[in-house]
């Protein structure tokens, strides 16, 4: 490992180590985290994609700008720096759960269930988005090769369009998390521009999440692809032969066990929503890893394959939960900074009218601004803080909930449609297939339908809630 990577890790760790410090103790250390943000973002900046650079470049300098036009003191210019570093602790955090993960060996069981227990395509199908759905709350973007390298040659042998059914499966599944999930840093930006808690969110979210699960497997059911196909007893054989591997239990658990801790750290107010959530991460993957290894018999087993995962988050996991960390630096310095200055107001005057003419129209517009931006390149966390701010400073009659579901909304369908789209890159680059088959041609009519079934029940729900 080179020595900017070194440094860069060692700079995150001490961020993480800090944020918990503030949390466990009374003491607040913003300033001292501000500090420690500069050479994250130095050092971090170049590890970023072009259209990344570019982006947080603009929004760092811009949120200078605004910050030196407001005559702020030096504590603004570190609460403008520190207001969005909680998600990128949240995310490193979240890697961790690849930790007991290994040491389990769940990619095993996974793998083993299929075999034994799912015997159609459609089947399979509800399998695959369901294990793709839960391990994106905990795992993220690591979900994506996980579920690929372990029931990517299962699948190619039992449906009769692999490429299609598991591009179709994953990024839906995958995305419609983002909804929810504790590990996904696009509820939690939203959640930041709005004001509105992530306990108070998870409830229409995981409904939206559901309903898109249900949509997705209706709007297919029909497809040549679920079709049984015909195989030679020698696959069939294979399908018999399975590994010995944990019990999916646990991984349940697990999730369940951070979400009401989660849900009671909010409770009593233990930090923010995201300190909340990052600190019932660190305990549930403290107590899993405590599980694992307290039976004698296969201790020294999972004491080896602890060595080895331990190694793997410090050399590869903490380096991708931190990938955007110069982003979210550059994002919360525009955001305060805009918050706090006399554009916020004079753009506030000038929207406010044009706005309130729109009235329930903007449930609508919000999205389509979003995902727009995203097929021109802009990615959906940029599009969403930016028009969340704008939206919210003009103090609608819209509630804020019904604003931060229909920003959510925007950005899941942003991240299926966009050939721009992480996941969609990822995903296409494992299928081997071009992006805009899976973003365009594949999902474009799941989001246009997601879009209406999800916009309607905010609505209902904003009105009941």
């Amino acid at each position: 490992m080179s020595i900017k990577n070194r440094l860069y890790r060692d700079f995150i760790l001490l961020l993480v180590v800090l944020q918990m410090l503030e949390i466990i103790l009374p003491i607040h250390l913003t300033l001292l985290v501000a500090i420690i943000s500069v050479p994250i973002f130095i050092l971090g900046l170049s590890r970023l994609s072009h259209s990344f650079k570019i982006a947080t470049s603009i929004f760092l300098v811009m949120g200078i700008i605004l910050l030196l036009t407001s005559k702020l003191s030096l504590n603004s210019f570190a609460n403008s720096v520190t207001s969005m570093i909680d998600i990128v602790v949240l995310l490193v955090i979240m890697q961790l759960f690849m930790v007991p993960v290994t040491m389990g060996n769940y990619q095993t069981a996974v793998e083993d269930f299929m075999k034994k227990k799912l015997h159609t395509p459609k089947a399979i199908y509800i399998f695959v988005m369901a294990v793709t759905h839960l391990l994106s709350s905990i795992l993220s973007m690591g979900t994506v090769p996980i579920v690929i390298s372990v029931l990517g040659d299962s699948i190619k042998q039992r449906v009769n369009d692999y490429q299609q059914f598991s591009g179709k499966a994953i990024t839906r599944a995958f995305t419609l998390g983002t909804l929810w999930a504790p590990g996904a840093a696009t509820i939690f930006l939203i959640s930041t521009v709005t004001k509105v808690k992530w306990n108070v969110l998870f409830l229409p979210c995981i409904i939206l999440g559901i309903l898109g699960l249900f949509l997705a497997y209706f709007l297919e059911s029909r497809q040549d692809f679920f079709k049984k196909p015909q195989r030679t007893n020698n696959s069939e054989q294979a399908f018999e032969q399975s590994s010995k591997g944990q019990s999916l239990i646990p991984v349940l658990v697990a999730i369940a066990g951070l979400l009401i801790l989660s849900f009671i750290f909010m409770h009593f107010n233990i930090g923010s929503s995201m300190n909340s959530v990052t600190l019932a991460g660190i305990i549930t993957i403290g107590v899993w890893i405590v599980l694992l290894l307290l039976p004698k018999n296969s201790r020294q087993e999972h004491s080896q394959s602890l060595n080895v995962a331990v190694k793997e988050y410090l050399n590869n996991g903490v380096f991708s939960g931190a990938s955007l960390a110069p982003f979210f630096i550059g994002i919360g310095t525009f955001t305060y900074g805009f918050e706090h200055s006399v554009v916020s107001a004079m753009l506030i005057q000038f929207l406010k009218p044009i706005f309130s003419q729109l009235g329930w129209a903007l449930v609508v517009l919000i999205p389509l601004i979003v995902v727009l931006s995203s097929l021109v390149g802009i990615h959906p966390l940029a599009s969403v803080a930016l028009i969340g701010k704008i939206v919210m400073s003009a103090h609608l009659v819209l509630s804020p909930l019904l604003i931060a579901l229909s920003l959510n909304i925007g950005s899941v369908i942003a991240y299926m449609v966009s050939p721009f789209a992480g996941i969609i890159i990822i995903v296409a680059s494992l299928l081997e297939v071009k992006p805009t088959t899976i973003s365009l041609r594949w999902n474009w009519l799941f989001c246009l339908l997601f879009a209406a079934v999800g916009l309607t029940f905010s609505v209902l729900f904003s009105f009941i809630y």
